[in-house]
């Protein structure tokens, strides 16, 4: 357990109700706690995985955690607080305008039974929209601790319609009903990128295809398998952010990776993502094409790379990704396989 602030101790010995956090996996269930502090803040416990097939998914044994699990622990978090905190009913669709995580240095991969897989999140509410008593849209930051050392911070500006207000604005918005991702075929074909190029171990984890390069920019076909135990844990009506981040990483790794030996220039370990910030103009629709282009707009140590999703003539999402240089120390070569 946890002390926060003088507050009561956070428990991390079980997960939370499934509904709070909007999974029907329990162990897809990492908030174990959640508590209110006296200052306005909120308190939220979580306990990272020590295997996962999808979080501990990497080409090359890592000593860091995945920024995209301590992403999902603050989405979860956020949720939480949402539901328990801050009066959102349980039947309301979550919509996010800004998302981003900036991890501080490189966090260490948490060991079981050290207490290090004991990640508590900070929650501090910003501009608050209501109307009357419903409230209807926020802006969440929150600092990530791990082990009791600042991991990471994250924000994410979101907004709370009604489930009916919801899917009437979908049906008016694409002039039909949005087909939800259980009805849809399993891939939506193409080549495979490089997983390895792409930061993956397992090709179930690609989710791009096609990859090719035009016009200094890398470009590929956004490919999410709707069966993703993560990404559609449950049916949803469009591509969730979390899978956008997903494919923007994967992206934005996929444009910088050296293609030779020569252009590797004896570095050998894997690129590290460090910080991802999105902006989500329109839904991500699921029987529409999706176009990947990430560019390199910044070189050196630290690079920032543009990753752009181009669907029906419009961009609905713009992603920026800052990638590390690896060391060129010796890495030992991928385990056999991922739990």
């Amino acid at each position: 357990m946890t002390q926060v602030d003088g507050e009561r101790r956070l428990r991390f010995d079980a997960p939370l109700e499934r509904s709070l956090v909007h999974r029907h996996a329990a162990d897809e269930v990492f908030v174990t706690d959640h508590v209110a502090l006296d200052d306005g803040r909120f308190a939220v416990a979580a306990r990272l995985p020590s295997a996962h097939r999808y979080f501990n998914d990497d080409p090359v044994p890592s000593a860091y955690v995945d920024p995209m699990l301590l992403l999902e622990c603050s989405r979860q978090a956020g949720t939480l607080v949402a539901h328990r905190h801050l009066g959102v009913p349980s039947d309301t669709a979550f919509l996010i305008a800004e998302w981003s995580i900036a991890l501080d240095g490189e966090p260490a991969h948490p060991q079981p039974g050290t207490g290090s897989d004991e990640l508590t999140m900070v929650i501090e509410v910003r501009d608050p929209k209501r109307r009357g008593e419903s409230l209807l849209g926020a802006t969440l930051v929150t600092e990530l601790y791990l082990a009791g050392r600042r991991a990471a911070s994250s924000t994410v500006v979101a907004g709370y319609p009604s489930r009916a207000g919801y899917e009437s604005f979908r049906t008016r918005r694409r002039s039909s009903v949005a087909p939800l991702s259980d009805t849809m075929p399993p891939r939506v074909g193409g080549t495979p990128a490089d997983r390895r190029r792409a930061g993956r171990a397992l090709e179930e984890n690609v989710v791009l295809s096609t990859v090719r390069r035009a016009g200094g920019r890398t470009v590929a076909d956004l490919d999410v398998p709707v069966a993703h135990p993560v990404f559609y844990d449950h049916p949803l009506d469009h591509v969730p952010a979390t899978a956008l981040l997903e494919a923007a990483r994967q992206a934005a790794l996929s444009a910088i990776a050296p293609e030779t030996v020569e252009e590797a220039g004896g570095m050998t370990g894997p690129w590290r993502v460090s910080a991802l910030s999105a902006r989500f103009g329109r839904f991500v629709e699921l029987d529409s094409p999706t176009e990947v282009s990430a560019r390199v707009e910044q070189a050196g140590h630290s690079r920032s790379v543009r990753v752009l999703f181009e669907q029906d003539g419009a961009t609905a999402c713009d992603c920026e990704v800052t990638v590390l240089e690896p060391s060129a120390a010796p890495v030992s070569a991928a385990p056999a396989g991922v739990l």
